[in-house]
């Protein structure tokens, strides 16, 4: 039996039994492989841009006899896919941002999709207000711990989202509405990295930087805020 990341555990967790999906930037292809034998999926696109990882992916694929049900693809993000041709879509181990370019570069794919499970590993609110704007609903957020990293999941499925407060886009609308455990150690983390920015823009004299200054202590002051609130 494959035995997976406490990460990738929680992104399978995600998808749906049925679903058919493709993992892009699969790696060495573990999710896919797992979700088809513990039959979650019946079938799976696992992709990768690099040669090398979709070697090791295939490596698995054999090893755990699966070629009939995963189908490896080399090439860039979900041009490798036909609109329609699943419903769940993995991105995960990149930045927000460059999740967001890989959606944006394939609408008719993203759009045909039920569901998105998404990881990123930085860069979150400009993900969120992507996703928000192109007529997604944030279904679920998670957050985990493993090996000191605090890890995002974004679960989207179309639908219509409002956030009021920006600073949401950053915490996390299902994040907060739920009091997630690991929230305390999420808003710790953004007010230490605010610090951080506002003590290197004090350091300069130029008013571009003192501008961005007072923007810094704003955001700080409305994350206090949160945090008292929790």
């Amino acid at each position: 039996m494959l035995n997976i990341s406490k990460r990738l555990k929680v992104l399978a967790d995600y998808v749906l039994p049925g679903s058919i999906i493709a993992d892009i930037g699969t790696d060495h292809g573990y999710l896919p492989v797992y979700l088809v034998l513990q039959g979650i999926s019946p079938r799976a696109v696992a992709a990768d841009i690099n040669a090398g990882p979709l070697a090791a992916a295939r490596n698995n694929v054999i090893q755990y006899q699966v070629a009939d049900r995963v189908d490896l693809r080399l090439g860039n993000g979900l041009q490798v896919l036909k609109p329609g041709e699943v419903d769940t879509i993995i991105i995960a181990g990149m930045g927000g941002g460059t999740i967001r370019d890989i959606l944006q570069a394939a609408p008719l794919v993203a759009g045909q999709a039920r569901r998105l499970i998404l990881q990123p590993m930085a860069d979150e609110d400009d993900l969120r207000q992507f996703l928000v704007t192109q007529g997604w609903r944030l279904l679920d957020e998670e957050l985990l711990l493993e090996d000191n990293r605090l890890y995002l999941i974004i679960v989207a499925e179309r639908g219509q989202e409002e956030i009021a407060e920006p600073l949401l886009l950053e915490i996390g609308p299902r994040l907060w509405e739920k009091k997630h455990p690991l929230l305390p150690e999420l808003l710790l983390r953004l007010q230490q990295k605010y610090q951080r920015v506002l003590a290197g823009l004090n350091k300069s004299n130029q008013s571009a930087a003192q501008q961005k200054a007072t923007q810094i202590k704003e955001k700080l002051s409305n994350l206090e805020a949160f945090i008292k609130a929790y």
